[in-house]
């Protein structure tokens, strides 16, 4: 009976670590500003937030990271929701999206 409440305990231990891990996604936090002129500058907070200007279009929303794909969710200014999925990267302090670096500023 001991042996199996032992099991059962780090049975319990290992899915709420597994859970933990499951859970937390990759998330950005600051202002990156992007090398060259089309690219535009990001503001990204814990909460998955975005706001500032991707390769010409105005985002104020929200963002998921998926492997190595970032995907920005937004309204335009007439009030039409988007989804865009861009190839990502991220090497220390720049980011990499659709072959455009944004520099944390």
């Amino acid at each position: 009976m001991k042996k199996l409440k032992a099991v059962l305990a780090l049975s319990l231990v290992l899915c709420t670590v597994v859970l933990l891990f499951t859970g937390c996604g990759k998330t950005l936090k600051g202002t990156y500003q992007a090398n060259d002129s089309l690219g535009g500058t990001l503001t990204f907070d814990k909460e998955n937030k975005v706001t500032g200007e991707l390769f010409g279009i105005t985002i104020d929303g929200e963002y998921s990271i998926e492997g190595d794909e970032i995907t920005f969710s937004y309204k335009s200014a007439f009030g039409i929701g988007a989804t865009v999925t861009k190839p990502f990267e991220k090497s220390g302090s720049t980011l990499i999206i659709d072959g455009t670096e944004f520099v944390k500023q």
